[in-house]
Parts: structure tokens; sequence; C-alpha cells
């Protein structure tokens, strides 16, 4: 591996919090998941998730990553999710490789096992894929509501692609056409990703959004407390592209992260309508006909009516840009004229603020909006009088602490905080160890409400912190992480001193544990103790082990299973009373 190569894995690695130990192929096959599958979610993908996307030591494919309507699905239960929705499913694999050239017999190996993956009777043996698989067929069940099925492949390599490569090329249209008799996938996308494209893809992965355009039809508003600049007006659709499109001419869907709804659709009414505006052609009354645009950036580095924004989200318009996106190639779209807002602030209340009005004109759900209420912003400023502690930092808002310099290792974002919170404290690590759509979904009422305390929130960001920081100096608990969220519980079960209940996170000082001298003492300094915190681990891990039998603790399924929640409960309990006898 060259070393301009080895320097961006390397600090991959570091920021993402994976040990240093692990192999650099395996490194290697984390860092290509991520810097490609970045460009094609709607999420901020974290370590665990490209944990549970790798297929480890699988013939021919080094990780699988299934999405419904651009959402992550780590299992089949997770599909159930979307009952009564119009399914887009995009399925995505990988093959990574450190050598220096594109191999026709390996691209070959990995779309063979692609291949037997969706077939009826799978040739080779897939136990590592069987989790996937069982995805895969839940959609087949489910294959009235998918309306778009498509398969993307791609093999990466520290190779430079040569045009001329015609056996390699002629292999990937053989499999292409082989996968297209399947008969299952509307689209169908076989990419060789060389050294250079993969590089580039990984710095837009990891920094901030950054456009640049013109924006001359506008008006500048000035003295507005907490905006270092704001603008009104009109953009054509010529230079709006530069906004919603990379540089291959892809939908950027990061932007959307701090968007309260996600795009409904086409067949949307109001999306109908939109397309329909275009299609006809009645581009000079788009702009009368639309509520417009609203972008956000933290800076704008350019002169005059050239703005370069960094750090940018649009949070309002995400069903009007997706519309334009998906009309982009109609002949006389460039002329459409956009109404378009552009804020340039850091103030996050502000930020909040502008979100919420400009989201108005429609019903927002309770749902939608617990990344904008009042506890967060009380959360957040709990970790900062705290960050003494444990130097933890919380990211209630998308790329909030990216020009920080921060390690990743000292973020606590929003999906890992209401993960591990709902653990801990509601007994449902198999519920949360899947896709976070099903907490918001089913648990609403139960988290960020303004009368709790943000201590046993903390506390259970400062135990996953941990965690994250054990497996990187012992490898010996990686097996384990697919467990986290057990074990987050398994933690709170063996040290707290009475029953925990929902109410009891309303007065949370009395939630403490005995020493032996008979003085209480808070939860999360035991967390700060570092033996004692590995002893209550390995005690939790033997806990986990017994549950499932000891020969199955690594089945991935098992961290899913309400009935295996409810035997581990048992078994810390029967522990507790025979440790108190």
């Amino acid at each position: 591996m060259d070393s301009i190569t080895k320097s961006h894995l390397k600090s991959f690695i570091e920021k993402i919090g994976f040990s240093e130990k692990i192999k650099e192929t395996d490194q290697f096959e984390y860092f290509v998941t991520y810097s490609i599958l970045s460009h094609e979610v709607n999420s901020i993908i974290s370590k665990n998730e490209l944990e549970n996307m790798s297929t480890g030591k699988s013939k021919g494919i080094d990780a699988i990553a299934f999405c419904i309507n651009d959402k992550i699905v780590f299992n089949s239960e997770d599909i159930d999710d979307f009952d009564g929705q119009t399914l887009n499913v995009d399925v995505y694999f990988f093959q990574a490789k450190t050598s220096e050239s594109f191999s026709d017999s390996e691209a070959a190996n990995f779309l063979d096992v692609v291949i037997d993956f969706f077939s009826d009777t799978p040739a080779y043996n897939i136990n590592e894929l069987a989790s996937f698989r069982e995805i895969y067929l839940k959609l087949l069940d489910k294959i009235g509501s998918v309306k778009e099925f498509k398969l993307h492949c791609f093999y990466a390599s520290l190779g430079v692609r040569q045009e001329g490569e015609s056996t390699l090329l002629t292999t990937l249209s053989i499999k292409k056409q082989a996968l297209g008799s399947l008969g299952l996938f509307s689209d169908t996308k076989i990419e060789l990703v060389d050294k250079s494209k993969l590089i580039n893809k990984h710095k837009r992965a990891i920094n901030p959004l950054k456009a640049t355009f013109k924006f001359e039809n506008r008006t500048i508003l000035n003295s507005i407390n907490n905006v270092e600049e704001a603008s009104i007006g009109f953009i054509p659709f010529s230079e709006f592209r530069k906004l919603i499109m990379d540089e291959e001419q892809d939908k950027i869907k990061s932007l959307f992260n701090d968007n309260l709804r996600d795009f409904l659709g086409l067949e949307n009414t109001v999306n109908e309508g939109i397309k329909k505006t275009i299609e006809i052609g009645n581009f000079s009354e788009f702009s009368l006909l639309n509520n417009g645009i609203t972008v956000v950036a933290d800076t704008n580095n350019g002169k005059g009516n050239t703005l370069v924004l960094e750090n940018y989200q649009i949070v309002n318009g995400c069903q009007t840009s997706n519309v334009l996106y998906e009309c982009r190639n109609k002949e006389g779209i460039d002329n459409a004229l956009i109404p378009l807002k552009v804020v340039i602030t850091t103030d996050s209340n502000l930020r909040d603020s502008i979100i919420l009005s400009t989201n108005s004109q429609s019903r927002i759900t309770e749902e939608q909006l617990f990344a904008l209420t009042e506890f967060q912003k009380l959360l957040e400023d709990f970790y900062l009088a705290t960050k003494h502690i444990d130097n933890l930092y919380y990211e209630r808002r998308t790329n909030q602490y990216a020009s920080s310099g921060l390690n990743r290792n000292n973020i606590i974002e929003i999906k890992e905080q209401l993960k591990s919170f709902m653990a801990m404290f509601l007994d449902i690590p198999h519920i949360v160890a899947g896709n976070i759509g099903k907490v918001i979904k089913n648990y609403n009422g139960d988290f960020f409400k303004k009368e709790h305390d943000p201590l046993p929130y903390y506390i259970a960001g400062l135990i996953s912190s941990k965690w994250d920081k054990l497996q990187k100096d012992e490898d010996s608990y990686r097996e384990f992480n697919k467990y986290r969220y057990h074990l987050f519980m398994g933690f709170r079960y063996l040290i707290e001193d009475m029953p925990f209940e929902k109410d009891f996170i309303k007065n949370i000082k009395n939630y403490s544990i005995r020493n032996k001298n008979g003085n209480k003492e808070f939860v999360y300094k035991k967390l700060l103790d570092a033996v004692r915190l590995q002893e209550i681990f390995k005690n939790t891990i033997d806990k986990v082990i017994n549950t499932l039998k000891k020969s199955d603790y690594t089945r991935a399924k098992g961290a899913y299973s309400n009935p295996i929640t409810q035997e581990f409960i048992q078994n810390l309990k029967e522990y507790k009373n025979n440790a108190l006898v």
C-alpha cells in the first residue's frame, strides 16, 4: 500500500474509533465500505454499523448493506418498520483489495458469489451471510410493496484502471447479464473503483459539504442577530445543480440530514404536481408555484454573488430538491427559477428555529422533532459541563463538530445516544440493535422528555464510549460488540442497588450503588474506575455467553431476539439474588 493511501487509512481508523491492531486488510475493507456507502445513504455511518455490514471471512464478499428508502436495515425484523410504505430497495455488495491491479479472476469470483446469494438454493457455504440472506428472503415476502430493487456491486482496488482491460470488462458484462437474468432487479450497477476514485470518495465522505455557485438574483438581508449573512432570491437550476449534485452528477443524499422529512417519492400528490409543472415545461411559472428551498451553512467564503458554502444543509425543500433531481435531464430545466433562501449562522438555537418555521406548513410529528427539543439543548450543555470527566461531547446536529478536530471517540452522536440510553435503562437492547426507526416509532414517549434528568443519558453515552475504548485496547472484546447494548443493560443490572423504574429518571440523584463501606456513589464513578469497569463487563459477558448456551454467542441474530433478552435478564437477576444471599 502506498504512503498516501496508508495516511488516509490511518487517519480514518483513528477518527472512527477502530483499533489499529486489526489487520490492514480488514481496515481497508471498512475504509472502502465507508467511503463509498456514505454517498449512497442519508445517514452518518458509525463504526458499529460498519462491523454489522462486514461479512467476516465470507468467500468473495467483504461487506453487504441493504437499504430501504435510503435507510440501512440490519436484520429482517427491521423491514416491518416500513409496513404500509412503497419500498425502494438498494442492496450494496463490496469487495476490497489492496493489490495494485484489478484481477479478472477476483472480479469473477466476487460476482459469482453475488449471483449465488440471490439463487433459490445457494451452492456456496453462506453461514457468514445468513443474516443478510434473511433480509433478502423477507423482502421477497413483501415483493408486492417493492417499487424498485436496485443492485450495486463495487470492486475496489489500489490499482489504476486501464482503458483496454478488455478481458475484465468482458467478464463484468457477462456477470451483469447473469444478474439481469434473475429478473429481480430494476437496475444493476457494477463499478470498478480505483485508487484515485476511492481517495476522492473518501475525502468527500469525511469532510463537511462544500458547494460553489452563483446567486445573482438575490437580496441581502442585513442586521439580523446571530446571522453572519442572509440572502433571499431566485436561482436557475443550472446553478442549483451545484448544491444538490456532486462532481459525478449524483445526488448528495447527506445534505438532507437536518431536514425533518424524508423524500416521499414521485407518487406523492404534492411531488406529482411539482413534476407535472416541470414535464409540461412551465419553467417560467415554477417560481410562483413553489415555496422554495432553505439552506443553512456555517460559512460562506465566496465573494460578491459567488457563494462558497461550507457545512451546509437543505433544512426545507427536500421534496422540491429531489423532484428537480429526478427531472434533471428534462430539456429546458436549467432555465427554471427556484426560490432560494441562504442563511449563514453557527447559532444552534437560531438554526433550530429556522428548521421549525420553514417546516410549519404541514404537521410535524413528535419523532421528527425530537432532535430539536429543549431537552436536547439541555443534554448538550450537560456534556459540555462534564467534559472534564472523560472529554465527551454530545452531537445533536449533523457535523456539529466537523471543524473542531475532535476524534469520533469523543463524540456521542444522537443515534448512539438514543440506542445506548434505551437499551441500558428501558431493557430493549434487542430492538435498538436494529434500525433506529423502530425505537422512534414505538417508544417516542419514553425519551428526551423535558422532565428527564440528563445524567442517565450521559451515563449511557459514557458507557458506550468506554466500551469502544476497551475494544480498541483488547481484541478479545470485539467479538461481543454485536451484543454491546445487552452489555450496557447488564452493567446497570449488576451495579444498581434497587430496581430501576421509568419514573426514576426524574429523580436520578437517588440512582446509586453502595460501596463496601455502605456509602453511596453515583453510577458513573464506576465507569471511571478502569479495573472495576472491566470486571463488570467481563462478568456481564459471562452472562451473555451463558444465556446463549456458550457455543452460540457469535450468531448475529441473537442480538435482535426478545426471548434471548428476557432470558439474559433472568440470568442477571438470579446472579444478583445469589450474590446477596
